[in-house]
């Protein structure tokens, strides 16, 4: 995916993955996308397991969310259920404990009932 998606530590205390462009970067994998195929989901799973292997405390991941179209992409993943996809099982969901979403939003686009409905807090 686009951005440092790759991230770091930040303060020791969580992982980072920043500037994530929804427009170029694959939310997660479809049935027929091959295991190699690289999004956002699976990096943020890996993120979380370093985190933990670390003693840290979370994820934190940096989403663009220039328009509407952008804030559709990723209003599923942003809400605080369990992620599945058509080949998940309950080990493979991505559970969302420990994981802070921070979504931007460029200036003068508004933020859509669906992903506001998602939001725990919404900073303007």
């Amino acid at each position: 995916p686009d951005g440092d998606t790759h991230g770091g530590e930040l303060g020791g205390w969580c992982v980072g993955i920043r500037g994530v462009d929804p427009a170029c970067c694959k939310m997660q994998r479809s049935l027929y996308d091959s295991r190699a195929t690289r999004n956002l989901r699976d990096d943020i799973i890996q993120a979380m397991k370093t985190s933990e292997a670390g003693g840290g405390g979370g994820v934190v991941v940096e989403i663009r969310a220039p328009d509407s179209d952008a804030q559709l992409l990723i209003r599923e993943l942003v809400e605080d259920s369990p992620s599945m996809t058509a080949f998940s099982t309950s080990r493979s969901a991505l559970h969302k404990d420990g994981l802070f979403f921070v979504v931007s939003l460029d200036q003068g686009t508004e933020l859509t009932p669906e992903l506001n409905s998602r939001a725990s807090v919404v900073v303007h």
